[in-house]
Parts: structure tokens; C-alpha cells; sequence
């Protein structure tokens, strides 16, 4: 039985922190290698580190999906086996969820709605036929000025915003912040943005104790910024 995407990712959201694409990429691995994730293997697919898998494996342990079973080696426990159970079940395509979010993600947090096939290629780390292949029904490629590109429909572009609201935040929020951080996951943007906003902050805090006219206008701006992303985030925009 297959769900909308934006109910597939709800039911997935009670297990997994979908706004961390590695977290739903590390799932879909675990599931279609039989249960077992060797760290060395995951990395080379999720295109991490050795220590930033580890870590990635140490989050999905604290939500008793993994459990280690020797050095570099993980299994699913009955919970992660449940859950690839759900995601064979109910996912919205025969693609692997990871891949379709993260595809979404990539192209959607373009203001445009359109990426070069080229650029589409190093972002996703996918070859052209499979990015064809699984992008074929979400919109269309097409050439302009001797060079490929893909541009979503109608129809994904609400599926698109149907995903990130799920998420917690709306398109052009994404579409913004990822602009502002250049972060590859809802995790890594929202966290970049955060470390950015409170220096910034303390940048502005330190203009007023410090009496400089200008601390007065800084803070003016900084009021308007604050409140603007009040706002988007209040009204997932």
C-alpha cells in the first residue's frame, strides 16, 4: 500500500530524524544489504568520513535501530527491522526514499526549480542514467546552450514543499537558509545558520554595550532580520 510522500515521511519521522538525509540514507543501506552496515562500506555511499559515520551509527544506536556487533560492524535491531519493513510497505515509489528526498532537496532548494545535469551529478553523487531514471517522473530534462538540465513539474514542486514542511520549515525558508550556509542537509543548514545568527548576535550585543551609534542601527536591522525568519519559520513559507 503506498502513501502520499508527505505521509510515507510522517511515519518515518516516529523513527528516524528525516530532516538528516544521512540518517535516512543509512536506513535505506541497512535495509537493502540485509541488515548488516559495515561503516567503511556506508561511508564510501553516503560520502563521509570514517568518524563522521561512526557518529552517524552512534545516533541511530541512542534510537535502538543498530546495535554494534564488532569494530566497523552493525546490525539492524527489531526496531530497524521493523522500520525497513514500513519502508518497504508503504514508500511512495520503487526508488529508495533517500534517494528521492534527497534529489527533492537538492533541486527544490534551487530559487529556480532548475539545476544543470552536470551540477545535479557532484551534488547527488549519482550518474547520469540513474538521476534520469529517477527523475523522469518528477519533471523533465531538456538542453540549453549545449547544456543539460532538469526542471521539476508542477506536481513536484508541491511535493517538494509538502517535503520540507514536514520537515518543520517551508520552501523559501529552505531555499534561503541553504543560500546562507551552503549546508548539504536540513541538519547541517539549520546548525550553520544557528552558530551564524548567535555571532552575529553577540556581534550586535557587543555594538550597544559598547555605545557606538552604530550599534543602534545594527540592532534596528538585526530586530527586522529576527523578525522576518519569525515569520517564515511561524508560517512554514
Amino acid at each position: 500500500m503506498g502513501l502520499s510522500l508527505k505521509q510515507f515521511l510522517a511515519e518515518l519521522a516516529k523513527y528516524i530524524d528525516i530532516s538528516s538525509e544521512m540518517q535516512v540514507g543509512a536506513v535505506d543501506h541497512a535495509c537493502s544489504s540485509g541488515g548488516v552496515i559495515y561503516v567503511k562500506e556506508l561511508s564510501a555511499t553516503l560520502g563521509l568520513s570514517y568518524k563522521q559515520t561512526l557518529d552517524l551509527m552512534t545516533r541511530l544506536r541512542k534510537k535502538g535501530l543498530v546495535v554494534r556487533r564488532g569494530i566497523g560492524v552493525y546490525s539492524l535491531t527489531e526496531r530497524g527491522r521493523e522500520l525497513c519493513n514500513l519502508m518497504e510497505k508503504l514508500k511512495p515509489s520503487t526508488e529508495s526514499p533517500f534517494k528521492v528526498i534527497r534529489l527533492l532537496l537538492i533541486v527544490g532548494s534551487v530559487s529556480s526549480n532548475k539545476l544543470s545535469l552536470k551540477r545535479l551529478m557532484k551534488l547527488s553523487r549519482m550518474e547520469r542514467d540513474e538521476l534520469v531514471r529517477i527523475l523522469s517522473e518528477w519533471g523533465r530534462f531538456y538542453e540549453e546552450g549545449g547544456e543539460e538540465y532538469f526542471e521539476f513539474n508542477e506536481e513536484s514542486e508541491k511535493q517538494f514543499g509538502e517535503l520540507v514542511r514536514v520537515l518543520g520549515i517551508g520552501p523559501l525558508t529552505l531555499r534561503i537558509l541553504r543560500f546562507l550556509t551552503r549546508g548539504r542537509d536540513l541538519s547541517s543548514i539549520l546548525m550553520r545558520f544557528l552558530i551564524i545568527y548567535l555571532s552575529a548576535s553577540m556581534l550586535v550585543i557587543y555594538d550597544i554595550l559598547t555605545g557606538h551609534i552604530l550599534g543602534v542601527v545594527a540592532a534596528s536591522l538585526w530586530m527586522a532580520v529576527t523578525v522576518i525568519f519569525i515569520i517564515l519559520f511561524a508560517f512554514k513559507r
